[in-house]
């Protein structure tokens, strides 16, 4: 996959797309994790927003019906077992709906990637892409990390005086993610068993990725507007 070419923006394409709005989807979903992060209709509201915003985002981008279809396929199963799970938990079904919300984030995170590396030309709305990619892949991967301390408990161990019952729940490892994902460095929450340091290691090298990509994409588009001024001038 190629970066998208250096190109100046026409009138048509300075109004915000898809991207931004999944963006700003997002950013909500974020803010709001703390107050909906609860059993029983909260827990309901916000899986169901969380998956509606991840593949309306597939339908903005993506030109292929067969990734439209895909979307759907993954979104079904997806959203009546985090439906059905938070209206009754049962322990047998967490390792089943932690699966298919991995494989729905990682198909909607690979499709808004190409989305973003195959664009045409950079816009505002490229990097607003290349941003929600990045939100995305902290999702993904603290879905990842719920199901490693489901399947190995104490496999990311939490500080006694902050976690007295040292139980991740969904908010810690969305935000053991993003502190893994912007190598902002460990606290309360740490990596122990192998396996929870080799994810945290492939995250962090994702990151870098992803961040050389928006780094890329800003330069692009900051050259084409100056190109763009001293054209008009």
């Amino acid at each position: 996959m190629s970066l998208p070419q250096l190109r100046l923006e026409n009138p048509s394409t300075k109004r915000q797309g898809g991207f931004f709005y999944l963006f700003v989807c997002q950013v909500l979903l974020l803010v709001f994790i703390p107050y909906l992060n609860h059993p029983g209709l909260p827990s309901i509201v916000f899986r169901l927003l969380g998956a509606v915003a991840f593949v309306a985002g597939v339908f903005a981008v993506s030109e292929m019906r067969a990734q439209w279809i895909a979307a759907l396929a993954l979104l079904s199963p997806a959203g009546i077992l985090n439906v059905v799970f938070a209206s009754h938990p049962d322990p047998q079904m967490v390792v089943p709906t932690l699966v298919m919300t991995i494989l729905l984030l990682a198909f909607t995170l690979v499709t808004l990637l190409q989305a973003v590396v195959n664009a045409e030309q950079v816009t505002r709305d490229t990097i607003y892409g290349a941003l929600s990619v990045y939100m995305l892949m902290a999702l993904a991967w603290a879905a990842v990390y719920m199901l490693l301390v489901t399947l190995q408990p104490g496999s990311i161990d939490m500080n006694a005086a902050r976690h007295p019952n040292r139980t991740m729940n969904w908010f810690d490892c969305v935000f053991y993610s993003f502190v893994t994902l912007t190598s902002l460095g460990y606290g309360d929450i740490v990596p122990v068993s192998a396996q929870a340091r080799l994810l945290s290691i492939l995250e962090t090298v994702s990151g870098v990725y992803v961040a050389v990509l928006i780094a890329r994409l800003v330069g692009l588009y900051s050259v084409a507007k100056s190109l763009g001024r001293t054209a008009g001038s």
